[in-house]
């Protein structure tokens, strides 16, 4: 398969253009919301997991979370963070998954990092190959529990600096088949290590194969001189993007985000035939008196007036 093709999404049914030729019979979705889901990292703060200052009543738990998005932003689609799991004890993601179905909500993407019961350090593209090893497993622990939930992907790390791309995509090809199993997905974004070399970055994706894209990440480049050069090299092989905001400002009409140019993200996305889901996320110290519902309305909106359809 020709990997600059692009993902589309319709129904949970994954296409290519490239070895689709029915995709244009396929009806895309006509309400932008459809496009746009949203996680629990704009919410972080409000997670006893990850502010141990949160205020009883300002406390967010993953149980709340499908019904506090629908209800407050008309979102169905979402994303848990690892570090936002209270457990890993099947009558908790049992409950979890039943509060998901109850909201009308689904769950598109597991965050793998480290979590409350799980501190396992995970490199994929460790030279060590007892820690190599010792990350695969982490990360089939993760989509045991990511499938048992119903997630439709798992976001992985491909490994740090200190590693290599050929130790990275060795991983991911062992990986694959047991996500396929699971029925999953796995998602790499742009996040701190090997990756940030966007051409290391796409290196690791196509030399894995099918069963693994990418995860553009706008805030992880957030300004950098060539932010839009290297979103443009990852954006083809993205099945998610995380449409992450940094900084915000208050104003007289609402809430300025200051970090870079968002809208000239979404355009070029869109512009490379992105047709997928738009994560709404945020990563950034911020003055304390930012309204963070304030923010996600933002994104939402200039989401919605960016994407086509």
């Amino acid at each position: 398969m020709n990997r600059r093709s692009f993902v589309f999404q319709s129904s949970g049914l994954v296409l290519t253009a490239c070895v689709s030729p029915a995709l244009a019979k396929i009806a895309l979705p006509k309400d932008k919301m459809d496009r746009i889901a949203m996680g629990t990292l704009l919410y972080h703060d409000r997670f006893k997991e990850t502010n141990k200052n949160v205020l009883p009543a300002d406390t967010l738990t993953l149980m709340d979370i499908p019904q506090h998005h629908r209800d407050k932003y008309g979102v169905k689609k979402l994303e848990f963070w690892s570090e936002h799991f209270a457990s890993n004890d099947k009558g908790y993601l049992t409950d979890l998954k039943a509060k998901i179905k109850t909201a009308g909500c689904e769950l598109l993407d597991v965050q793998v990092d480290s979590s409350p019961f799980d501190k396992r350090p995970c490199d994929l593209a460790s030279l060590n190959e007892e820690l190599r090893l010792a990350s695969i497993q982490k990360v089939k622990d993760w989509m045991d529990i990511a499938a048992l939930l119903g997630s439709k992907c798992v976001r992985v790390n491909p490994g740090t600096v200190k590693g290599t791309v050929q130790q990275s995509i060795k991983s991911y090809q062992e990986l694959i088949p047991y996500a396929k199993s699971k029925n999953l997905i796995i998602i790499a974004a742009n996040h701190f290590g090997i990756e940030t070399d966007a051409d290391k970055h796409v290196a690791i994706v196509k030399g894995a194969g099918t069963g693994l894209y990418t995860e553009p990440d706008f805030g992880n480049y957030n300004g950098a001189p060539d932010m839009y050069d290297s979103l443009a090299k990852i954006i083809p092989y993205a099945h998610i993007v995380s449409a992450k905001v940094a900084l915000f400002k208050n104003t007289a009409n609402g809430v300025e985000h200051t970090s870079y140019d968002f809208d000239k993200c979404v355009r070029l996305a869109e512009s490379l035939g992105f047709k997928g889901t738009y994560m709404v996320a945020q990563w950034g110290n911020n003055t304390p008196d930012i309204d963070y519902e304030k923010v996600a309305a933002w994104t939402i909106d200039h989401l919605k007036a960016n994407i086509t359809a």
